[in-house]
């Protein structure tokens, strides 16, 4: 009895200082798979927003790489303890369509805690110029062709993708 007793104890004290350890105890560092941009900008929001909070600071450290797969590979290969997160856009969807030879898996490689914003993205052009997208792909001006032209900052990005897609 008095061996159930102790074990009972000892597993009550084991119970109580694990409830005791708090998260965050020291900072977490959030990763941005792209230079300082749009994807930066919403994860400083978002860190300032949950540093308050949780008690302590979020690091941002941007990782620009191709496509965005750096970023992920190093979260992948992070100590799995909450304290490395990555903020990615639909980029981690479509990324495995685009290289032959992942080092991460974007299905079961991560946990994926949640949906930070909604961002629609939309394909303008001069109101002289008629895309005629579900026929013949073709964009012309009046009655003649001419070339179309795009500019992305990260080729093989979803909007890179969109008007690739477009002007085919």
């Amino acid at each position: 009895m008095k061996t159930i007793r102790t074990l009972a104890i000892a597993g009550a004290f084991a119970a109580s200082s694990a409830l005791a350890q708090q998260y965050p105890t020291h900072p977490i560092t959030l990763l941005v798979p792209f230079a300082p941009g749009p994807t930066d900008t919403v994860a400083r929001v978002i860190a300032q927003s949950m540093s308050k909070p949780l008690g302590q600071s979020i690091v941002i450290e941007n990782k620009p790489s191709a496509g965005g797969i750096l970023a992920p590979e190093l979260v992948k290969n992070a100590k799995p303890d909450g304290y490395t997160l990555l903020i990615h856009h639909i980029g981690m969807a479509t990324t495995p369509f685009l290289y032959r030879q992942l080092r991460f898996n974007p299905l079961s490689d991560f946990e994926y805690i949640g949906l930070i914003n909604d961002v629609p993205m939309t394909l303008i052009g001069s109101a002289a110029r008629t895309c005629r997208r579900r026929t013949s792909r073709s964009c012309s001006t009046s009655s003649r062709r001419t070339r179309t032209r795009s500019r992305s900052r990260t080729p093989g990005s979803a909007p890179h993708r969109t008007f690739a897609a477009c002007s085919s």
